[in-house]
């Protein structure tokens, strides 16, 4: 009898030991947002009683003044630009030395370093409602699978993507093992997209479950790639439209109205002699003298270089080199460009063919940096919405579609936006690629609709797409203060008709 309760006993703990594990819940993925660049700063001598902060950068206010005073002074008692020239050089260089690169495209100076975080958020203390909208990222993703399972990843943007993957690799591992997983979702913010595509270059995608890309820079800013090839120009068009989409006056059809102001500046013909001056007179000035300081500024940095459009690259490369050129230096801006830069879009396929889910995030209705010619295309305040959408159709600024515009891609889905500004069709992702409105770069604040939609995306199973959720549609319109979504309709296309529309809203409002 001891014999068969012994059986009894054994076979009851047996299985009640296979019914614990297949119950045991599954182990959650952990989340990496991949910042971008600004979100922290850098430090000469960091923690010691001689830090000084490099960038932003601590500006010698007397030093400035002394020089702007000397090269205008002499620029008018000469009428040579060149000392104007000069004087803008040795301010750049001035101003941005201590974060520099040598000419290997390392660090200048080894006592200048960044904020890392190597542990998961819970071990920081994050104003998520007051900090970076990459830290109001990290606290949306707190939010759904608990701050102790995600990571808020930060590095050396200055540097070599492909070496900084390394350190990606790292997180990615240290990840893994702490939640017990075998994958980790990334969410790559601006610069981030560079690093992740760095990454799939690298080290494959094995271990990432999903991609989530917020305003990316994964294939590049025509701001740089035109500023690199020495392309500059000061729109009088561009300068208006810049302003007035960043002005924010906090009330939609005022906003509006400041919209149709700004747009009357940017075609006033009584204006264009002088931003035709003063086009001229800044591309006087940027001459070689200033653009040798550009390229020890900013040309020696690898990472501003993974910035620059494939299309781009060769002219670039001849424009900001020169045989002085360190050989190490070409080496790493090659090898990205060979690596990532010109097959970006294969890595992401490659990547999406294998499981990963991938899921864009794209803004408009911003503009772009007004100093070169591609300003008049339509971005989030810092890229173009062309780049971080990963190919879409869209309309200049200020501009819309033809009238009778045909959707290019026949997918059986509707891509084009309410507003008459976009095709969606062209995306490398259509089906999972948001485009929003009025939010600037990256811009996602704590609370709000875009945070809950950053925790959908990280919940879903399997890949999301812009058909899944009737809050979440392929073309959103957020609010003035960018904390609530709706869906974009026809009214949201900037006419005379709904300017109209709108100024009698406000009369009315204020009647009221």
């Amino acid at each position: 009898m001891k014999k068969v309760l012994s059986v009894i006993l054994a076979a009851v703990l047996l299985f009640s030991v296979c019914v614990t594990g297949f119950a045991a819940p599954k182990s959650v993925t952990p989340v990496i947002i991949v910042d971008g660049v600004g979100c922290r700063g850098y430090y000469m001598d960091p923690g010691t009683e001689n830090e000084k902060s490099v960038f932003p950068p601590t500006v010698d206010v007397k030093y400035v003044v002394i020089q702007a005073l000397t090269g205008i002074a002499k620029t008018l008692l000469t009428l040579n630009l060149d000392y104007t020239s000069q004087m803008t050089a040795n301010i750049l260089e001035n101003i941005f030395d201590g974060f520099m690169c040598n000419g290997d495209g390392d660090s200048k100076y080894d006592n200048v370093d960044t904020l890392y975080y190597p542990l998961s958020v819970d071990n920081y203390e994050l104003d998520y409602s007051n900090d970076v909208p990459e830290v109001a990222i990290a606290g949306s993703a707190a939010k759904a699978i608990g701050s102790e399972n995600t990571y808020f990843y930060n590095y050396d943007w200055r540097l070599d993507p492909l070496a900084n993957a390394d350190l990606l690799r790292e997180q990615i591992e240290s990840a893994k093992e702490k939640a017990g997983s075998d994958k980790v979702i990334l969410i790559p913010c601006s610069m981030g997209g560079v690093q992740t595509l760095a990454y799939l270059s690298k080290y494959g995608c094995d271990d990432i479950e999903k991609i989530i890309f917020m305003s990316s820079a994964h294939k590049g800013l025509l701001f740089v790639s035109e500023l690199f090839s020495g392309n500059m120009q000061l729109s009088q068009k561009d300068v208006f439209k810049y302003i007035s989409d960043f002005v924010n006056l906090k009330n939609e059809n005022v906003d509006n109205i400041f919209d149709f102001v700004m747009s009357y500046f940017g075609n006033a013909w009584y204006l264009k002699p002088i931003f035709n001056f003063l086009d001229k007179f800044a591309k006087d000035v940027s001459n070689e003298t200033v653009y040798a300081s550009l390229r020890k500024v900013l040309g020696s940095m690898p990472g501003m270089w993974a910035f620059v459009c494939n299309e781009y690259y060769d002219d670039a490369r001849a424009f900001m080199t020169t045989a002085d050129t360190s050989k190490a230096l070409l080496e790493k801006i090659d090898t990205y460009h060979e690596k990532v830069g010109s097959v970006n879009d294969k890595l992401l396929k490659d990547a999406a063919d294998k499981g990963v889910a991938i899921c864009i995030c794209s803004h408009y209705g911003k503009g772009s940096i007004p100093v070169t010619p591609k300003a008049c295309v339509e971005g989030d305040y810092l890229i173009e919405t062309i780049s971080t959408s990963n190919g879409a159709t869209i309309a200049n600024a200020g501009e819309y579609l033809p009238d009778g515009y045909t959707q290019a891609v026949a997918d059986g889905h509707n891509h084009l936006s309410p507003d008459g500004k976009i095709d969606a069709s062209t995306c490398l992702f259509p089906d999972s690629t948001w485009l929003i409105k009025n939010v600037g770069h990256v811009g996602c604040n704590y609370g709000s609709d875009y945070g809950e939609m950053v925790q959908w995306m990280i919940k879903t199973e399997g890949q999301p797409t812009v058909y899944d959720n009737e809050k979440y549609p392929q073309f959103i319109k957020a609010s003035m203060d960018e904390n609530s979504f709706t869906p974009l309709s026809s009214d949201d296309k900037v006419t005379f008709e709904n300017g109209v529309k709108a100024l009698i809203k406000y009369v009315k409002e204020e009647i009221k």
